[in-house]
């Protein structure tokens, strides 16, 4: 936290901005993994009571964004390899492939035409070197496709994830190698989704998550 500063906070109502201000700057790389958030320093950057500042970091360490210890300052969450590896990973694929198998039943080319879409937009975060778009829309195409499926308690338990792995994304973003190789994966993904054969489906779902390691990242 010693390189970064809090704006002053002007809102009444504060708990939910400070805990997207604060989520924000870890997701943009401002807060990195390890850092620790002091309540009395924020308190004196935002202008306002630690109640509030206190009520937003447990709603983040609910997120798995930060995480603290009894009696000490509370930090911003780290992920390993081997949380993805054996945790992430497995989830993901659990969720998604019975999810995308319930989705085929609902999809119609308006759906498609949305995950078009959202291709459209990694491809022009690839054009602007922008990883942190890559991530938001790698992520935007798969949250899509758990919607669809209408299973509001899978729908949560991805969502339950989705900042893990959004900050795996953010942790590794200048790990990548190409980032229109991500763009072509999901092209890919989507053809063969389009064509709507479970088998295949489920073949290059799995082969798309563990190869791409949630977008084309080498581990550093």
């Amino acid at each position: 936290m010693e390189d970064f500063t809090f704006n002053e906070q002007k809102d009444v109502s504060l708990r939910h901005k400070i805990t997207d201000d604060i989520r924000k700057a870890i997701f943009r790389g401002r807060l990195k993994p390890g850092s620790r958030l002091r309540e009395i320093e924020m308190s004196r950057q935002m202008g306002v009571s630690r109640g509030p500042i206190r009520e937003a970091m447990r709603m983040l360490e609910q997120e798995g964004l930060l995480y603290s210890l009894p009696y000490k300052e509370t930090m911003v969450a780290e992920i390993t390899g081997e949380e993805v590896a054996e945790v992430l990973i497995p989830l993901r694929l659990t969720i998604e492939l019975y999810t995308v198998r319930k989705a085929l039943a609902f999809m119609n080319d308006e759906h498609i035409g949305r995950l078009r879409a959202i291709i459209d937009d990694m491809r022009d975060g690839a054009a602007k070197q922008d990883a942190t778009a890559l991530a938001d829309c790698d992520l935007a195409f798969h949250e899509y496709l758990v919607t669809l499926s209408g299973m509001g308690n899978m729908i949560g338990i991805w969502k339950s994830i989705y900042n893990r792995i959004r900050l795996h994304f953010i942790t590794q973003a200048n790990a990548y190698e190409d980032l229109n190789v991500l763009c072509q994966e999901h092209e890919n993904l989507l053809g063969v989704i389009t064509d709507g054969d479970q088998a295949q489906i489920a073949e290059a779902l799995t082969a798309h998550i563990h190869a791409v390691n949630f977008g084309i990242m080498k581990q550093s």
